[in-house]
Formats: structure tokens, sequence, C-alpha cells
């Protein structure tokens, strides 16, 4: 009997127990699996007892017992697990397939029953049970993390200035203190099964009716309507309520909100538009549609209705641009951002995505209008002619769509399926649709792969990547200079790839930990030659969850500073918060390493977990950098402010300064600047730049160094 560990991945080590009698059939199980591309490390399990206390004492992930084993017995062994309450799949094997067997060891709650004859189905399994194991563990996570933010929900309900209530069939089932307060009412049990038509004017009821009908057949929108309010008294005021579906205790409700009303809503308005658009073409930016498809794709996931994402990109854009220049193919861009913008659905977010790349979500699961929507844009851009300086120029594009439905798993896989759609459109010859299809698409996937894994190998060789700067700027009156660095690489053309195109595909290597090394050696080297001068610079460096793992991480950072002659505090690394918990004793041990070498450790992405102050108990931290989901509609979320204030109010009780980022108006710094938050990132200041040229000290930028 044998016990083992199997990579299945990277992240997720299984601990199974194997119960067979035989040694030669464990060797050719063993080998079986590592054929089929599983690492195994085994050893013995003698006896009942020492099973029992193996159940009871380590953390398992399955078992595979042999249908004749004898000590314990299959019996034995799943009495033992049911007793434990653990959720350990059993799979069993046997000589020779027998359906009556199956369904019998099924029935007592085995997993599958695989025959030995065919082991190869064994490697699937395992797969497949691994695969299942993590998203229930993920699940039992998140059910946690629901009732966790339940509570936190429920203090920011409580703790708003916005009128909040949820109604059910027309009838009261919870307000806020705000909206008791705004219909002047005292006792929260007055309101409780109120029907909500008593808070309307008389004279606007039919018009709240005829709402209410129609806002009852659309599923996911966020609506709004005007009417008079009327509180107990008879006084009447104007309100303008925001619908949206919600739940209470897992019942279908309506929250209502009636939001505090600003001096200037139009002035306000016009804010948020400017800094969610694009300036070239009037459709939304990249950090907006982000936002949105995040949110699209967790609604998704929840069982909301399906959508899909389009990628649209020009064929030969390239010699294009070279044919026209920079301004021309700008007038190309504006005109296929224009017949987006008009040939999109109701309901659609059209976005430039980046240089010559644009994206739409189209907020249906019908395939066919899905395909019809692709086809009109399509067709439009191929009808166009452009009139570029006295020149008439066609062109067509290529669209990939990528279907968001619950089986997906993040935004970012949503934007890789359909970008490998788009460019398996271009490889077909372009002007063309193709849906991504997850089996066809496969071995694209795997050549683009290879194709990454080369240009990432290459430019660490050749040292094609290059580093930019964005300033981390002060809020109290301190002048030390403070950037964080951001990793480019141009292709052959001069044009640069923004590092979501091939870090995705580096982090499934030890190559991410290659480009980590690169990064900070290059950085100490800038940094000696910039501190030689006359400069106090710190630089913040991030790293990936491979490099915390990196057992030579600590020493190597060691020896390059003596041999940059380097303070440590001059450097300050960043480690994002969920890399942190899923690697929280690597992540102590490299806490502890850089305190010891003086330098700087900050936590990023910091207050969207489950417990993030907790994590602090276990590591010593220099800085928090707020998530950047809370800096979303600062100016005009309550929920957003609130958060950020605890957090910076939470951090200030232990010592920790703050720094915000994506920091992108003067409205967002307002507010950052009340909760007392030491440090702001982010493009109000500046986009990052290949040189360090921004004014801490208020000095003019021509006696600032552009090194």
């Amino acid at each position: 009997m044998e016990h083992m560990e199997i990579n299945v991945d990277s992240d997720f080590t299984l601990k199974t127990i194997v119960l067979e009698d035989s040694i030669n059939e464990i060797e050719i199980l063993l080998s079986q699996l590592r054929n089929a591309g599983v690492s195994i490390r085994s050893f013995n399990v003698d006896s009942e007892d020492e099973f029992n206390k193996m159940v009871k004492t380590q953390v398992l992930d399955f078992i595979i017992c042999n249908h004749n084993s004898d000590d314990p017995s299959l019996l034995q062994v799943i009495e033992i697990i049911k007793k434990t309450g653990k959720d350990i799949p059993i799979l069993v094997i046997d000589e020779e397939y027998d359906q009556s067997k199956a369904n019998t060891v099924m029935s007592y709650g085995a997993r599958d029953y695989i025959c030995k004859q065919n082991l190869e189905h064994l490697s699937y399994v395992l797969k497949r049970e691994a695969s299942d194991l993590k998203i229930r563990r993920k699940f039992r996570v998140q059910e946690k993390s629901i009732r966790e933010t339940e509570k936190r929900c429920h203090a920011l309900l409580e703790s708003s200035r916005d009128a909040i209530t949820y109604v059910h069939e027309g009838m009261h089932i919870h307000a806020n203190p705000a909206y008791l307060e705004k219909f002047g009412l005292t006792d929260p049990d007055e309101i409780d099964g109120m029907p909500i038509m008593d808070m309307v004017a008389p004279e606007d009821h039919e018009k709240f009716k005829e709402f209410l009908k129609k806002y009852s057949k659309d599923e996911d929108e966020t609506q709004s309507l005007e009417v008079k309010g009327l509180k107990g008294d008879g006084n009447k005021f104007n309100a303008i309520m925001e619908f949206s579906h919600a739940a209470i205790d897992g019942e279908p409700c309506t929250q209502i909100i009636i939001r505090v009303q600003t001096r200037d809503k139009e002035l306000e308005k016009k804010l948020q538009h400017l800094t969610s658009q694009d300036v070239l073409t009037g459709l939304y930016n990249r950090q907006y549609f982000l936002e949105e498809l995040s949110q699209i794709v967790s609604n998704a996931i929840a069982g909301s209705k399906g959508s899909a994402m389009l990628y649209i990109e020009p064929d030969n854009f390239k010699e294009i641009k070279e044919a026209i220049g920079i301004a021309g193919s700008d007038l190309l861009l504006g005109d296929i951002g224009t017949i987006i913008k008009n040939t999109a659905i109701s309901n659609s977010i059209c976005a430039r995505f980046s240089d010559n790349t644009f994206v739409m979500i189209v907020k249906t699961d019908d395939t066919i209008v899905i395909q019809e929507q692709a086809e009109d844009i399509r067709n439009e851009v191929e009808n166009h002619i452009a009139e570029v300086e006295n020149r008439s120029l066609t062109l067509t594009v290529s669209i990939g769509i990528s279907i968001i439905g619950e089986m997906v798993t993040s935004a970012q896989e949503v934007i890789g399926n359909a970008d490998l759609a788009c460019e398996m459109a271009h490889k077909q010859g372009g002007n063309i649709i193709h849906t991504h299809n997850p089996i066809a698409d496969l071995q694209a996937s795997k050549d683009r792969d290879q194709y990454w894994n080369h240009v990432i190998r290459d430019a660490i060789k050749e040292s094609k990547f290059r580093l930019v700067y964005q300033p981390i700027a002060s809020l109290m009156g301190e002048t030390t200079e403070r950037y964080e660095l951001f990793l480019r690489l141009d292709d052959e053309d001069g044009k640069e790839i923004l590092p979501g195109k091939f870090l995705p595909v580096a982090e499934q290597s030890d190559l991410i930990i290659k480009i980590d090394r690169w990064v900070i050696s290059h950085a100490m080297k800038v940094l000696a030659e910039r501190r030689a001068v006359g400069h106090d610079t710190i630089f913040f460096i991030k790293i990936s969850a491979r490099t915390l793992t990196d057992e030579e991480i600590l020493p190597w950072i060691s020896a390059l500073l003596k041999k940059s002659r380097l303070p440590g505090n001059s450097l300050v690394f960043e480690l994002s918060e969920p890399s942190a918990v899923t690697h929280l004793k690597f992540a102590k041990v490299f806490a502890q390493g850089l305190q010891q070498l003086h330098c700087g450790f900050s936590l990023e992405d910091f207050g969207n977990g489950m417990n993030s102050f907790q994590l602090l108990k276990h590591l010593s931290v220099d800085y928090l950098k707020i998530d950047g989901s809370f800096m979303h509609n600062l100016a005009t979320d309550k929920d957003n402010q609130a958060m950020v204030k605890s957090i910076v109010e939470m951090a200030a009780s232990l010592g920790k300064p703050v720094i915000a980022e994506f920091v992108e108006d003067a409205n967002s710094l307002a507010i950052l600047w009340q909760t007392g938050i030491q440090f702001i990132q982010g493009h109000f200041l500046q986009k990052p730049e290949s040189h360090m040229s921004f004014d801490f000290s208020g000095e003019s930028d021509e006696e600032q160094s552009t090194f």
C-alpha cells in the first residue's frame, strides 16, 4: 500500500493513498500515471490502523483502493472516510470490469470504478476528479468569503448616506437608517411589509406602476426612475430611484437606492464620461472595459444570463500604417470606432482595447444574434471607403468571439479566448469571424504558447525587455522619489507589447522567475547609477508567486545588493495579496528575509480578500497598496469610499502606510486626501514612462534629471 503525491498542476499537489497489496501492481500503476504526465512520490501505508491515523491527521486528496483490498477492506475505507466527514474522493480499481460491482461501489459513495486493464482511464479520472475537488474547495472558501462579504456589506449598508431599501413583491423587507430618515420614519418595524407604492406621491402612481411592469422583464439591467417621494407627514420631495435585482437570504428581491444628489449632476456625468472614454474613437477605454467585463464574468459565473465578447482587429494594419503614417492610421481607427458604435445593438459595451484592437460585449446568449452582430461590423467595415489625405482607402477586420457563460473562470480567460479566436481568423486570411472552440483551438493555443516562450527566451537572452517607471507620490509633503517599475517588450516593428500578452505564458513555467530576475538585476543597475548622481530614489518591484517559492532568490538578491553597493531600503518588493494567501509560508520566509536585508515589502491588491488584515499577523509589511477595484468611480461610489476609509484607518492603527493606485482624476484625489491616505499612484500623476522626470519636490521639470 502506498501514499503518493501527484502534481496535476503547479499550484495543486494531490496527496493520495494507494491501497494495493501487490508491489508490482503499484509499480505498474505509478508507471502508467507517470507516462500520462502525472508526477508521483510514494511511500507505504501498511495497515488499517495506519490508514485510519493518516486520514484523521493528514490533509488528503484521494484514495485509490483495490476492490479486493484486505487491510483495510474497501468497505472499511469507505466507512472511515464517512466517519471523518472529509471530502476525500475514493477511486476503486479492479482486475476486470464488472458492471454489478461498479454499481455497488458507486452506490457506496466511490467516485469511479476503473479496470486495471485500462489504467490510462485512471489518469483521466484523476485529472477530472482533481479539477472537481479543486472547484469544491474553492466553493467552500467562496461560501465563507460570501458570508464575510455579506457582513461587510450589511455594515456598509447601515452606514451609507444613500437611502437604500429592499422590496419583494412590492413590499419593503429591509431598509437602512438613511432610507427611514428620508421618509421621516424612526422605527424599522414601521416599514416592514409596507407597500413601496406608499412612498410615492399619488400623482406618480401610474408612472411608477408602468415602470415596474417593464422593469420586471429585464434580468440584469439597473434602471432609474424620477418620481416625487412621499414622507409620512405628507410632504413631498424629488427622488431619483435606482432599481437593480438583488437577493436576501437567497430570495430574489429588488434593491432601490435614492442617492444623495450632488449640486452639479451634469458636471459629474461629464467628468465620469471623460475618465472612461478613449479620446481618439469616443468609445470606452481599456480600463473601463476591464472593470465592466470583470463584473459581467462574475454575474455569468453566478448564473446570470450569458453574453459574448468580440475581439476586433483590422487586417494588415502594419502595412496600412506604414503607407499612410500615424495620423492617417488614427483617422482609420476613428472610422472603425464610429462603425462599431453605430452598428452595436442595444446595451452593448464598445471599447478601444489597445492601439488597433477594439472589443465589444454583446449582452445576449443568443448565438445567432451574436454572429449577426459580428457580421454586421465585418460587412460595414469592408464596405466603408475612408478618405485619408486625398486618398480613398478600404480595409477589413477579423473578429474573434468568446462566449461568456457560467463555465468561464475569469475575465482574463475570456480575453485570451477572444484574442486567440481573432488570431485564428487572421491566419485564415482575415475578413472573417471565428468563434472560440476549446477543443479545435487547443493546438493553436499550444502553438501560441510556444511562440511566446521563444519570444520570452530571446528577450531574456538578448536583453530586449525594457523598464518604464510610474511615480508614487506622497500626500504628506515627503519628497523622496518613489517609482514602481513596469516591464515592456517591443516587437520586431518597434510596437510595444504589453505584459498581458506574454506574462500569462511565462507564469505557466519557470520563465517568470527568469523575467523577475531580469527586472531585479536591471532595476538595481539603473538605481545604482541614479543614486550615484544624487537622487534619493526608491524602486517598487513586483515579484511573482513562482519567484516567491524560489529558494535561491533571497541569497541572490543579497549578493546583487552587495555588488551594486545599494542600501536595502532603496528597494521595495511587491507581492499581491492573493499570492501571499496562497503561498503564505513562502511569503512569510520571503518577508523575513527582506527585513534582514533592510529591503521593503509591500502587499498590493490589498483589501479584497476574505480577511486581509488577518494576513498581517503573519507577514511583516512596510506598505499596503489598496486593491484597484476600490478606485472605480471613487468620487461617486459611497461604498468604495467607505471601504477605502476603513482600510486607511485600520492600517494607521497598525502603523502601515497605504498607497492608492489607479488614481485617474482630481475628484478621486480629493476623496483620498480626506481619508488621510499617505501615497497615490496612477495616470492622474503620470503614465509609466521611460524616463524618471516626475517633480516630487515642486521644482520645475528642467531641474529634474531625465536619466
